[in-house]
């Protein structure tokens, strides 16, 4: 009888102090910057890494966005998701005048202070290939797959 009542208080303490003082996940300073630039956004979806929160979140054009902030606020990188209808028309351009008969599958745009690059999947029949470029054009194929039937 005093092994039961003794796992039940155990149990009971444990239960209560894991959720007694929940840690929040943001700083309210994070969140409120992130609020200012973001109002639209309804329902973002935060991680708390060491050192650094990254935020998910789907914007009203239906582009899906993450975000990494330091602990003061300060954006670090960001990266887009989205098809070839938000991709940059030089961008577009020169894809399609390097790479003919191939389809943009979709765009990943990766910012950070410094620079920005693009990774683009395009489609054909026969293969996907992954295209790098810079904020300029210049393209580089990072990788090609062979697609199976």
């Amino acid at each position: 009888m005093k092994k039961i009542i003794f796992v039940c208080l155990a149990a009971f303490v444990a239960t209560t102090s894991a959720f007694s003082s929940p840690r929040a996940i943001v700083t309210e300073k994070v969140l409120k910057v992130f609020h200012d630039a973001f109002p639209e956004v309804t329902q973002p979806t935060w991680y708390n890494f060491d050192g650094y929160y990254e935020v998910y979140f789907t914007n009203p054009d239906n582009t899906s966005c993450r975000i990494d902030y330091n602990e003061e606020g300060i954006v670090l990188s960001t990266m887009r998701y989205y098809g070839l209808q938000n991709l940059a028309p030089a961008i577009r351009a020169k894809v399609y005048e390097k790479f003919p008969g191939k389809k943009i599958f979709g765009v990943t745009e990766v910012s950070s202070s410094d620079m920005l690059t693009y990774h683009i999947v395009l489609e054909d029949s026969k293969s996907w290939t992954t295209v790098q470029s810079d904020a300029i054009g210049n393209l580089t194929i990072e990788k090609k797959l062979a697609k199976t039937e």
